[in-house]
């Protein structure tokens, strides 16, 4: 989980603390809902799904519900969707990435093979598909189908791109937007779509998570650099190690002296010794401003995120949902 105060050190509680309650029971759904005949596939489910995470896309869903004012059970039943199609994502992305660990522990590919792993992933995009089916909206099924198909086309885009180090800033953007912020933003507008909203109120709870989804994924890769593996469930490096360019050292290649940049280059274009010159690459980052502003940049999307949410009715929800766009940007996993 991320991780944060206890709610009774912050002035307003973030979602995970005011839908407790209901992440509890979509917890216990989903090992019930991926719950198979056979073996390795309820184990595989299990093993991802048991090692926890942040639940953020179902806490999403929940509250922004809530600030819509519905009060029925799909939401949980939803939430349930939406971290289904995540965790599909993040096993096919361990093995596109080929990574070894996953929320401090060995990824599934690594365990059972990348086949298994594949048609497991297909196996949850399908469970998520079915509960979609069974609430019966089309215009929430065209929402989030479209959202699961820029997720994909984020990731192609984001292969294509790997160890290009002339990538620009706003290549890098439009590959976050669409592989995190796309999902991020319609557990958001399925919220809105629950309740009793208008459709510019519904568009403004899609806007706050796309603005959130940005921030989230910047934020993300400045931890990569910095978090420390026992909190970050994952070795630091592993973005260089993999070949993958994020906005720190776009803008210090940006911004570096031809000898500098020339250094950072030499560097980079050795992905699996890249780790190993981390104390000097984070030199160069600080040196020129790459953290800071990549952090900057985060901090925008969080405002304009808050900024969003003024089109909604004042509410507990609401005020939520905008401490937890301060919070992306503090958080430390």
């Amino acid at each position: 989980m991320m991780s944060m105060p206890a709610g009774n050190e912050r002035a307003t509680p973030l979602p995970f603390d005011l839908v407790r309650e209901e992440l509890r029971q979509v917890d216990e759904l989903l090992l019930q809902e991926t719950w198979s005949a056979v073996s390795i596939v309820r184990d595989i489910s299990h093993h991802i799904l048991g090692a926890g995470g942040k639940r953020l896309r179902p806490a999403l869903l929940l509250t922004t519900a809530r600030a819509a004012g519905y009060q029925g059970d799909w939401a949980i039943r939803l939430a349930l969707c939406m971290e289904l199609l995540h965790t599909a994502t993040l096993m096919h992305d361990d093995v596109l990435d080929h990574s070894d660990w996953r929320r401090g522990r060995v990824t599934a590919h690594r365990r059972w093979g990348q086949s298994a792993s594949i048609l497991t992933g297909d196996a949850m995009f399908a469970r998520a598909m079915r509960i979609l089916v069974d609430y019966g909206s089309l215009p929430i099924l065209n929402a989030v189908t479209s959202a699961v198909i820029r997720v994909c086309e984020g990731e192609v885009m984001e292969i294509a791109l790997h160890g290009d180090l002339d990538i620009a800033p706003e290549t890098y953007l439009r590959v976050i937007d669409a592989k995190t912020a796309a999902l991020i933003s319609v557990c958001c507008q399925t919220g809105g779509m629950l309740g009793q909203t208008t459709p510019a109120q519904v568009e403004a709870l899609s806007t706050f998570g796309f603005h959130l989804g940005m921030a989230f994924q910047m934020v993300d890769d400045l931890l990569d650099f910095t978090a420390k593996r026992e909190r970050w469930g994952r070795p630091a490096g592993e973005d260089l190690k993999e070949g993958r360019i994020t906005l720190p050292v776009i803008y210090t290649l940006q911004r570096a002296t031809p000898a500098d940049r020339e250094r950072l280059r030499t560097i980079l274009n050795t992905p699996s010794a890249a780790v190993e010159h981390m104390d000097e690459v984070l030199s160069l980052l600080h040196r020129y401003g790459g953290f800071e502003a990549a952090r900057a940049d985060a901090i925008a999307h969080t405002r304009a995120a808050r900024e969003s949410l003024l089109a909604l009715p004042a509410s507990a929800a609401r005020d939520a949902l905008a401490a937890l766009a301060d919070f992306v940007v503090a958080r430390d996993q």
